[in-house]
């Protein structure tokens, strides 16, 4: 009985707010997609596949995962390579084998490398982030390309979620959709069962 009031509870929260729930394993992540944005189921595979041949091409990384789980993602409407969000999870080797802190250095030394091969200039942070009770580290990433004059941002959220690599990524290249995919992610819930 508890459980269903409960559930009851949480179905009721999420039509009224417009948050849409994702489970990642016994834990669901409530997010409400940020203002001007809408749903986006299109084109991650055939991007996931490009990215994948760019990274075995450039970097020896050795075997990694290939069970990722989309949950979530939207995309500025009049913006197709640009000021996305998107949620997904896959299985924690890595963070069992470097340890998440340690998995982190890499992934940023990985991309900090990564913009410099294609000619960027990149400034990279890193810092962590309480996300409804749980611990992110947060590597975010401005990218300038010189000869085009361009610059846009990546920040990727990574926590450990029911033993699971849980990742939110961004991009963006101006301050409002900065703003708005910020906040988005950060009034998002965790919520155990």
């Amino acid at each position: 009985m508890k459980c269903t009031f409960i559930l009851l509870l949480l179905l009721q929260s999420i039509f009224s707010t417009g948050q849409k729930s994702y489970k990642i394993y016994k834990t669901y992540w409530r997010i409400e997609k940020p203002k001007n944005y809408i749903f986006r189921i299109d084109n991650f595979d055939s991007a996931s596949e490009r990215g994948d041949k760019f990274i075995n091409k450039n970097y020896d990384l050795g075997k990694q995962s290939n069970d990722d789980k989309i949950l979530f993602s939207a995309g500025r409407k009049d913006s197709l390579d640009v000021n996305m969000i998107l949620g997904s999870y896959k299985n924690n080797s890595n963070i069992v084998k470097f340890t998440l802190k340690g998995y982190v250095d890499k992934l940023a030394a990985f991309f900090e490398s990564g913009y410099k091969k294609q000619g960027a200039e990149i400034k990279l942070t890193i810092k962590t982030q309480t996300i409804s009770n749980e611990k992110f580290y947060v590597i975010e990433n401005k990218i300038y390309f010189k000869e085009k004059n361009y610059t846009y941002w990546t920040t990727m959220y990574i926590a450990e979620i029911d033993n699971k690599e849980f990742n939110i990524m961004a991009t963006y290249d101006n301050e409002q959709d900065k703003k708005e995919i910020e906040n988005s992610i950060l009034k998002s819930k965790f919520v155990s069962e």
